[in-house]
C-alpha cells in the first residue's frame, strides 16, 4: 500500500511530527537507519522555516495592532469633533455647519474600519483648518496628523500581509514538496529492500505514521478576536 501525500493544509508542526516519527523509526531499525540522516536534515529545515513563519506572523499581527491604535485615536477624534461642533452650533445638530461634517451620526463613522473611516474624514482637514473657531482649527490640525499616521499603518499592514504570503509560496511550498518527495523516495527504496531481503510485506509502511493530527493553516497567522478596528477594509 502506497503512502499518502501530506497535504499543504497540514501545519508546519504537523509536518515536523511526521518527520520526527519517520526519523525515529528509521533510527530504531538496523535495516533502515542509514536513511535517517536525510530526514534529520529536513527536520532542521522545518524548524528554520517555522521560525521564519513566526517572524512574518509577528510582523502581521503587529501591523494589525498599529492599525487598531490609529483607528481608536481617530474614533476619539470623531467624538471630540462632535462635542466641539455641537457647542459651536448651540446643540443644533440639524444646522448646515454641523451637517457639513456629520451627514450621518458620528457613531456610524466610528463603527467603520480605519481604511473606510479615513476615506470618510480625510477631506475634512482643509475645511476644519479654515473654520473661524480655534477649537475647530486645532481639530483640523490633529486630523491631518491622524490621516498621515493611518496611511502609514495601513501601508505597514499591506506590506506585512504580502511578506507573509511571499514566505509561504517561496519557502513553505518548496519545503512541502521536498518533504513529500523524500517520503515517496524513501518508500520506494524501502519497498525494494523489503523484496531483496525478504522482509515482511508491510515493512516499508512501518516508517510512516498511520494517522495525523488535525490539519492546521500554513498560510495565515492566528487571528485575534475580530474587532472593528482590525478589519482589513470595513
Amino acid at each position: 500500500m502506497a503512502i499518502r501525500t501530506l497535504d499543504d493544509t497540514l501545519s508546519l508542526d504537523g509536518f515536523w511530527e511526521e518527520l520526527v516519527f519517520t526519523e525515529a523509526r528509521l533510527l530504531g531499525d538496523e535495516q533502515a537507519k542509514e536513511f535517517a540522516p536525510a530526514f534529520g536534515q529536513l527536520l532542521s529545515r522545518v524548524e528554520q522555516v517555522r521560525t521564519g513563519q513566526l517572524g512574518t506572523w509577528r510582523e502581521e499581527v503587529a501591523a494589525q495592532a498599529a492599525v487598531a491604535a490609529v483607528d481608536d485615536q481617530l474614533d476619539d477624534w470623531v467624538r471630540a469633533l462632535d462635542v466641539a461642533l455641537s457647542n459651536v452650533v448651540a446643540q443644533d445638530t440639524h444646522s448646515p455647519r454641523y451637517r457639513r461634517y456629520f451627514a450621518v451620526a458620528p457613531s456610524a463613522i466610528i463603527r467603520l474600519g480605519l481604511e473606510s473611516e479615513l476615506a470618510r474624514v480625510r477631506a475634512w482637514t482643509s475645511s476644519l483648518t479654515s473654520e473661524p473657531e480655534a477649537v475647530l482649527k486645532d481639530l483640523g490640525s490633529q486630523l491631518g496628523k491622524l490621516v498621515a499616521q493611518g496611511d502609514r499603518a495601513l501601508d505597514q499592514r499591506r506590506k506585512a500581509t504580502a511578506t507573509r504570503s511571499d514566505h509561504r509560496v517561496r519557502v513553505i511550498t518548496s519545503l512541502i514538496d521536498d518533504i513529500n518527495g523524500a517520503r515517496l523516495s524513501l518508500y520506494g527504496t524501502l519497498t525494494k529492500k523489503a523484496v531483496d531481503f525478504h522482509l515482511p510485506h508491510d515493512w516499508p509502511n512501518r516508517f510512516f505514521r498511520r494517522a495525523t493530527r488535525s490539519p492546521g493553516d500554513n498560510a495565515s497567522p492566528p487571528k485575534p478576536a475580530p474587532q472593528p478596528s482590525a478589519q482589513p477594509a470595513a
